[in-house]
Order: C-alpha cells, then structure tokens, then sequence
C-alpha cells in the first residue's frame, strides 16, 4: 500500500480481516468496516452498514460476514469461507486512546501501519495506540489450525 499522499481520515472504530491464503501473507487485502467516531468512541452519524453487535455500538466480524460479504459479489471468491477463516481484529477508540486487538499473525509493522490509516489513526487525533494481539480462540484463523 502507498502512503504517498495520503489523504486525510476522519477517525473510527470498527472491525476488518486481513485476506491471504498465503502463509506468509505476503499478497493480502486489508477489508475494513468503520464507525466514523470522536477521541471518545462516540459514533458521529450515521455508519453506512446498521451497526448489528448485541450492544448496538459496533459490529459483529459474523454477522457482518454472513449479512454483507457474503451476499456481495464485490468479495468473491473469498466470500465462501466462513467468518473465521481469515486473520481478523477489532479498532476500539476510547479517552483519546485506540486499542486495536488482533489475531497474533497480522501484528506486523506493516499491516499495522495499514490499519492506522484505513481508521484514521494518527497523532493529531489519538495520544496514544496500542496494538493487543490476541492468541485466544475469539481471533482464530486458519494461519492457527495448520499442522
């Protein structure tokens, strides 16, 4: 991805999946859905896609899979595998802080940096970034169940 002039972002929360069937994951595409929201994660308007977590704030990587990928042409061919087949995480933003909770095989610098962007993450807006990778069977991926 070209950071070569980079347009501005307005921040957000939300969820993605980092796509590649490659071990390595060498060629991925970085699929984003963002809540545009404040230095306090309260959402500002109205998100394109209806939030649809029990909580109403965020979303769901499931339901959204079943509900949006899955039904749109856009995200053929990986649109057959189930929600949980690719590398995914979470952009929570709260007092001014982004915490960015991910599956452990897509903490690399690189993909970071990618995630930062597509969520408007920068240090004229958030004091502060942490990214939490997440070994836990809530982030498994097919990268975890390999021999």
């Amino acid at each position: 991805m070209s950071m070569n002039n980079i347009e501005k972002r307005e921040l957000c929360s939300g969820i993605f999946w980092v796509i590649s069937d490659s071990t390595d994951l060498h060629d991925y595409k970085l699929i984003v859905f963002n809540i545009p929201c404040d230095i306090n994660g309260n959402i500002i308007g109205v998100p394109v896609i209806p939030l649809n977590a029990k909580s109403g704030l965020t979303y769901n990587h499931k339901k959204l899979w079943e509900d949006v990928i899955q039904k749109n042409s856009e995200y053929k061919p990986y649109n057959k595998k189930s929600y949980d087949y690719y590398p995914r995480g979470r952009v929570d933003v709260a007092n001014n802080q982004a915490n960015v909770y991910l599956n452990p095989h897509i903490n690399r610098v690189d993909i970071r940096t990618e995630i930062k962007f597509k969520f408007g993450i920068n240090a004229n807006n958030i004091s502060k970034v942490r990214f939490a990778p997440d070994g836990s069977a809530h982030y498994e991926c097919w990268l975890d169940k390999k021999e």
